[in-house]
């Protein structure tokens, strides 16, 4: 099954501008959890090894897909159709590992026990989650309408070569 093919993002902005601004913000909210993962390893002796896991997971991941949205930003700037389809099909792996990691971290890490105590601290943990899920499937189907308008636009085929 394929990825829906949009002609606008948010339904106003020109493809191109929507997709740079979605990369953009992508790549600022990876910074972020970079350094969030970053912040909790000084602290790698009082914490349990299974945390120290999940945060250099966490870093390694964020990482990658920092890495994946600026070939999302390089591509758009020089105009290369195959940038996108690699960082599409990398980004989603990486997307979808960097949610295993908030989901164990959210239910098994002892730092999270005294969030997990009131009912609606667990709401704002998963809507926070279903929020980012529907965020970065919303992104995915914008790079992957950039990708196909740009694979149409400079070719006569939308098969990958």
């Amino acid at each position: 099954m394929s990825l829906p093919m949009l002609r606008r993002c948010c339904g106003c902005i020109s493809l191109e501008i929507g997709c740079l601004l979605l990369a953009i913000i992508s790549s600022v909210s990876c910074i972020l959890y970079l350094i969030a993962g970053c912040w909790n390893l000084p602290q790698h002796t009082e914490r349990e090894k299974e945390d120290n896991l999940i945060s250099m997971t966490m870093i390694m991941f964020s990482t990658l897909s920092l890495i994946s949205n600026v070939f999302v930003l390089i591509g758009i700037a020089r105009r290369r159709p195959n940038y996108l389809q690699h960082s599409l099909m990398c980004n989603s792996m990486f997307i979808l590992c960097i949610f295993l990691v908030v989901t164990v971290t959210c239910i098994y890490s002892p730092e999270f026990k005294p969030y997990k105590q009131s009912p609606v601290n667990i709401v704002l943990i998963v809507i926070a989650w279903i929020c980012g899920a529907a965020y970065s499937m919303y992104y995915l189907v914008i790079v992957n309408s950039l990708y196909l308008k740009m694979k149409f636009s400079y070719s006569e085929t939308g098969l990958p070569m």
